[in-house]
C-alpha cells in the first residue's frame, strides 16, 4: 500500500516538473519574439525620424520629379520679378487704360467720339509720384485747356517726352537735369480731354519730331 502512494507522489511530482518545464520554455520563447518584434519597431521608427528630418533639411519633395517642378516654378517666379523689376511703366503708374494707335481709332469716353490716339494713358492714383524714365533736361513746363499742367523732358537720341493729368505745383523749371527714376511732378488728373477715363498720366513721345509708341520706352 505504501509503494503504491509514494509511486503515485513520484509521478504527480514528475508531471509537475514537466508541466513547469513546458511553462517556462514558452515564456522564454514569447520574450525572444517580443523582443524582436520590438527591435523591429525600434528600426521602422528611427528611420521614419531620419526621413522626416531629411525631408525637412531639405525642404522639398523627395521624388526626382517633385524636385524639377520646384525649380521650375522657382525659375518662373524670378522671371516674372526680373521683368516686372525691367518695366518702367511703374514709374508713371499702375496699367495702360488707353494705348497708343497710329492709325487705328479708340474711344474716348471723354468726349464721346472714336479718334486717332497718339499718346499713351497709364492709370494711375491722384498724388503719386511720376518719374523720368531716362536721364534727360527740363524743355518745358505749361498748361493748356486740353492737357492740363505738362512737363515736356528732353532725352538723348532726339527724343522728348511729355507727361500730362500732373497737379499743378511743379517745382521744375526749363533747362533743369533729371535723372532717370528722379520724381518729376505728382499725378493731378488736370487734363480736360480725358477726365472720364480715371486718373492717369497722359504721355506723348516724339524721336526726331515725329510721334512713336512710349510703350517702347518702356519695356
Amino acid at each position: 500500500m505504501k509503494k503504491k502512494l509514494l509511486e503515485k507522489d513520484i509521478f504527480y511530482l514528475s508531471l509537475f516538473i514537466c508541466v513547469c518545464l513546458v511553462a517556462f520554455g514558452g515564456i522564454l520563447f514569447t520574450n525572444k519574439n517580443l523582443n524582436k518584434l520590438v527591435a523591429s519597431k525600434d528600426t521602422i521608427n528611427k528611420d521614419n525620424e531620419i526621413n522626416l528630418v531629411k525631408e525637412k533639411n531639405d525642404s522639398v519633395p523627395t521624388s526626382t520629379e517633385s524636385k524639377e517642378n520646384l525649380e521650375k516654378a522657382k525659375e518662373q517666379n524670378n522671371k516674372k520679378t526680373e521683368t516686372k523689376s525691367e518695366s518702367k511703366l511703374n514709374y508713371i503708374g499702375t496699367e495702360v487704360l488707353r494705348e497708343y494707335s497710329a492709325d487705328m481709332p479708340s474711344y474716348s469716353k471723354t468726349l464721346d467720339v472714336w479718334e486717332i490716339h497718339k499718346g499713351l494713358d497709364i492709370a494711375a492714383k491722384d498724388g503719386d509720384k511720376i518719374r523720368s524714365i531716362l536721364d534727360g533736361t527740363v524743355k518745358s513746363v505749361y498748361s493748356d485747356e486740353r492737357y492740363g499742367t505738362s512737363i515736356e523732358l528732353s532725352y538723348a537720341d532726339n527724343i522728348t517726352v511729355i507727361y500730362s493729368g500732373i497737379k499743378e505745383n511743379v517745382s521744375l523749371e526749363k533747362g533743369d537735369t533729371v535723372k532717370e527714376g528722379d520724381c518729376i511732378g505728382y499725378v493731378g488728373n488736370t487734363t480736360n480731354v480725358e477726365n472720364e477715363d480715371g486718373t492717369h498720366v497722359h504721355v506723348e513721345a516724339y524721336k526726331n519730331d515725329k510721334a512713336i509708341n512710349p510703350l517702347s520706352l518702356l519695356e
